[in-house]
């Protein structure tokens, strides 16, 4: 058989098979479609419940989100409140810490002024018993006696105002060693100051020698403080002095202001207590030679009303000679 007939018998195979599927699909083509429409129906209901679900479980997942969002917007509210309060808290804590230190510095203050005013009470008590004394041990004449009484009554009155200073520092919140300067007599200080420890000196039977030249200028000063200050050191060399020793209170003036200086020949300072001498309650081996009390203020006291007028202090002492107070006062 030729390739030409083989060809023939193909074709005509083909398109018997192609009218037979023809034939079928169309005999058969309702079942068919209503079985792709149930199928479909059934598809688009599943999809439709899908969706359904899918749209409930998202509004559902909103809500929530919803809600977390008010929850963190609520807490950021809180986080900014509590922001401000801490910051509050750590200025409020500044104020404290500020008010503490103050209270400290006031305190402070007012102990030093306490332990100076008390101090200084004893010098004009103690004079006031030594003029007793002197009434009651000396014959003395008319204008002794009298110039024995104006020094009570001076120290006194020096009593008092020193008792009036500490009823102020206690009514005061703020509390601070004032300076109140005025031009005053160097000169007449000395003189006042000698002339109120003279019963102390008698008493110890040292000799009080006021050596302070008539032409010292005067200067701007605490006319009160410094007389404090000489006092303190006269009356100290006179406590340290043994019997039969002398006491002198020596003065000069320079170009920068006045030297004011107080020896003795006594029982003078060893050398490791020298640094103690200005500090305060700084007490050195020697002890007063009349068994007095010693407290270690004097000196401190000394060396703080001194550099509150811009000036200076030093010592001199050699043990068992003697011992040179020093304090330098400037002219402004």
């Amino acid at each position: 058989m030729s390739e030409e007939n083989i060809l023939f018998y193909i074709l005509i195979f083909v398109c018997i098979a192609q009218l037979g599927i023809i034939v079928f699909l169309f005999f058969n083509r309702k079942k068919i479609l209503v079985v792709t429409g149930k199928e479909l129906k059934d598809d688009i209901e599943n999809l439709r419940y899908s969706y359904n679900k899918l749209k409930a479980a998202y509004k559902r997942i909103n809500d929530e989100n919803e809600f977390l969002h008010e929850q963190i917007r609520d807490l950021n509210n809180n986080v900014k409140e509590l922001e401000s309060a801490n910051v509050r808290l750590v200025d409020q804590k500044e104020r404290l810490s500020q008010s503490k230190l103050q209270l400290e510095e006031l305190q402070k203050q007012k102990d030093e002024l306490f332990s100076i005013a008390i101090h200084d009470i004893k010098n004009p008590a103690a004079a006031i018993k030594g003029y007793i004394e002197l009434l009651e041990s000396y014959d003395l004449n008319a204008v002794e006696q009298h110039e024995i009484m104006q020094n009570l009554v001076d120290s006194s009155e020096q009593i008092m105002k020193l008792a009036q200073e500490i009823s102020l520092v206690m009514a005061k919140e703020k509390s601070e060693p004032v300076i109140k300067k005025t031009d005053a007599s160097i000169k007449k200080i000395i003189d006042a100051v000698c002339t109120n420890n003279l019963a102390y000196a008698r008493k110890k039977n040292v000799k009080l020698i006021n050596k302070t030249p008539l032409n010292l200028p005067d200067l701007p000063v605490d006319k009160g403080k410094i007389e404090e200050v000489i006092d303190n050191l006269v009356n100290n060399a006179i406590k340290f002095a043994p019997p039969e020793t002398i006491v002198q209170v020596k003065s000069f003036y320079s170009a920068s202001g006045i030297t004011v200086a107080v020896e003795d020949n006594g029982t003078g300072i060893k050398d490791e207590d020298l640094n103690k001498v200005f500090t305060k309650g700084g007490i050195t081996e020697n002890k007063p030679t009349g068994d007095e009390p010693s407290s270690g203020l004097g000196l401190w006291i000394v060396k703080s009303i001194i550099e509150n007028h811009g000036g200076s202090v030093s010592v001199e002492s050699k043990y068992g000679v003697g011992s040179v107070f020093r304090i330098e006062l400037p002219f402004k």
